[in-house]
């Protein structure tokens, strides 16, 4: 895991250091741009950063999911689909994809999760 952290904050201040250069430019911010509009940039990049990993790695992660996955109640292969949801992040809500299976032998939805993708 430390390795992928030391790698996310490179990339982090690589993004960083590009994101000012475009916004200010290559001289940097104005003389009369003080410290709270600068955080306030800071901290709108954070969230569209927070944003947009969350949504391309969950993208990325459900491309892996089969078509159909089994129901875990009567094994009945049942095609992947996904809904939009609002989660709860460290730095707010977050719009995700979530995968979810309609098993219509049984009438009842399911959620797949490593467990039962394993064993589909």
């Amino acid at each position: 895991m430390a390795i992928k952290e030391e790698l996310a904050a490179k990339l982090a201040r690589q993004l960083a250091e590009t994101f000012s250069e475009e916004v200010y430019g290559s001289d940097g911010p104005e003389l009369d741009c003080d410290i709270d509009e600068i955080e306030d940039l800071a901290v709108l990049a954070a969230r569209a950063a927070f944003d947009a990993v969350i949504a391309r790695a969950l993208l990325l992660q459900n491309q892996k999911l089969p078509d159909k996955l089994p129901c875990p109640k009567c094994q009945s292969r049942c095609r992947v689909q996904f809904q939009e949801r609002m989660v709860q992040g460290r730095m707010g809500p977050a719009k995700i994809q979530e995968p979810v299976c309609h098993c219509s032998a049984c009438d009842r939805d399911f959620f797949p999760s490593a467990g039962n993708v394993a064993a589909g």
